[in-house]
């Protein structure tokens, strides 16, 4: 059985989808978001199970794998600003995942495939792909960049010193049903696309690019990653491998839905309301993972975008 810590979120809830349809059974932890999917539900009690667990408490971790058989673990739980505090997220994103590698090592875990974020290139300043290799910057100025590069150093000494199976898989920015980031430009552009309205955002430039990967896409990498019995490589991107601007994206949902009026800003500047001074301005480099396994994003941004207005419009999963 596959455990997903983090699970009931949106990639969480992809991963379990794709899992069960391959006939795994799998394990959701359940923190604070307490209900499943729709889509899930005709996997609830069959191959699909969910269980309350505090990540923080090491022996409650031990005592589900044991519990429920767990051989394999698909790390994905975190906190980031709108979920808690400085010291709520060192303790869930650092702590945590401690506590989950030392579960894994005193259980004889197979792997943990641990979900970290194109966030950890923060401070590196370049236009070319981002590859795994380079050497990353000390500094953050966010949750998510700080804790992911220290829970990925925490997570390669794991490697090293007990000897566990541990990949690290630095996605990029997802999007798609479910996904949490409500005051996010491109939620309320497909929002907006989804009932034909107008959306006016004078604080976003219509010039600045981000690497966005569908949520079924990055779904569908990690566990390709996961399941893969020997992997080449302790790190790998995974993302689009392209930058898409947020003009990009207004006018695809303005040819996708004709009556959808969306207004940006342009020119901004280097540092906007979804920019800071540290943020990446590159893509990821998606070489390792298409070579060594095949991976090729399935959802350009027009496919991408259209599936996601679906499930805003009328909850279609697709």
């Amino acid at each position: 059985m596959i455990m997903i810590t983090g699970g009931m979120g949106f990639l969480g809830s992809s991963m379990a989808k794709l899992l069960c349809e391959q006939g795994e059974k799998i394990l959701l932890t359940v923190h604070r978001q307490k209900e499943l999917a729709p889509f899930l539900e005709p996997y609830r009690d069959k191959t699909l199970l969910m269980a309350s667990l505090d990540i923080t408490d090491v022996g409650e971790i031990e005592k589900t794998i044991k519990t429920h058989g767990i051989t394999s673990i698909i790390h994905g739980a975190s906190v980031y600003e709108a979920k808690g505090t400085l010291y709520d997220a060192m303790r869930v994103n650092v702590l945590g995942t401690i506590n989950v590698l030392e579960a894994s090592v005193r259980n004889s875990i197979r792997r943990v495939s641990a979900l970290s974020s194109e966030a950890v290139y923060q401070g590196i300043k370049q236009r070319e792909p981002l590859r795994e290799d380079q050497f990353l910057c000390v500094e953050s100025d966010r949750y998510i960049p700080g804790t992911k590069k220290a829970e990925e150093n925490l997570a390669i000494l794991y490697a090293a010193k007990a000897g566990l199976d541990v990949v690290l898989i630095r996605a990029s920015r997802i999007y798609g049903p479910l996904f949490a980031g409500v005051r996010s430009p491109m939620h309320l552009m497909a929002q907006a696309g989804a009932q034909a309205a107008e959306c006016d955002l004078p604080q976003i430039d219509e010039n600045e690019g981000h690497d966005n990967i569908y949520v079924k896409d990055c779904a569908r990498g990690v566990i390709m990653i996961h399941a893969r019995e020997t992997l080449k490589h302790r790190v790998y991107n995974l993302g689009m491998g392209k930058l898409t601007t947020f003009g990009e994206i207004r006018d695809t949902i303005q040819i996708l839905s004709p009556g959808t009026k969306i207004s940006l800003g342009s020119n901004l500047g280097d540092v906007t309301a979804t920019k800071s001074s540290l943020d990446i301005n590159a893509c990821l480099d998606i070489t390792r993972i298409r070579e060594e396994l095949g991976f090729e994003p399935e959802y350009g941004i027009d496919k991408g975008m259209a599936a996601y207005m679906a499930w805003l419009r009328d909850r279609q999963y697709l």
